[in-house]
């Protein structure tokens, strides 16, 4: 299926779309406009290298789906389900400093190292076991996230704001706290190694 089918049935109202493979497609309407492929089913669908800027992914099932290397700048992935995925290399920064939406969003599992998710809202988000390994959430709000068992060795975690956050067995080895807002933020059970 290449891309003009996929938004003519989502037009008409299909949203099974798990095993797509859309890989290098160009996901915003002609790439002029940003497209609406909420509350989707795209579970082990190939996304890898697209363009999905400014995309209304809200409610999707992405679980297990390629996103390596793919654009998600000012998408919105509000209560999204990306359990597994694989967003290596994946850039998620806003325009104009404003991040794309992941808030709510469940990410257990998921492989984001290398990532880029400055300026991103993942407030109450579910990254229980994620690999953030290298990730850059330079100015990100991870409010009420729930880190549990994450891995976020060597990630950049300037300006972000942890409020709440939750760091049960989170590695955070080679990770500068320097001028982080550890406000109502228990580190007792992280791994500082």
């Amino acid at each position: 299926m290449n891309t003009d089918e996929l938004l003519i049935k989502y037009r008409n109202g299909e949203r099974e779309f798990s095993s797509t493979n859309l890989a290098d497609a160009c996901l915003t309407e002609r790439c002029l406009a940003a497209i609406d492929l909420s509350q989707s089913q795209l579970t082990n669908a190939n996304l890898s290298g697209s363009n999905l800027q400014c995309a209304n992914l809200s409610a999707t099932v992405l679980t297990r789906a390629n996103l390596w290397r793919s654009n998600l700048t000012s998408a919105s992935l509000v209560s999204a389900n990306l359990n597994q995925a694989r967003l290596i290399r994946a850039t998620l920064i806003g325009i104009d400093g404003e991040g794309a939406s992941l808030q709510n969003t469940d990410l257990r599992l998921a492989n984001l190292q290398g990532a880029n998710l400055s300026h991103v809202n993942l407030v109450g988000a579910d990254l229980r076991y994620a690999d953030l390994t290298g990730v850059n959430l330079t100015g990100a709000n991870l409010s009420r996230a729930n880190l549990t068992g994450a891995n976020l060795s060597q990630a950049d975690l300037r300006g972000v704001t942890l409020n709440r956050a939750i760091f049960d067995n989170t590695d955070i080895s080679d990770v500068s706290l320097l001028g982080v807002d550890l406000t109502q933020v228990d580190l007792r059970y992280a791994l500082l190694k």
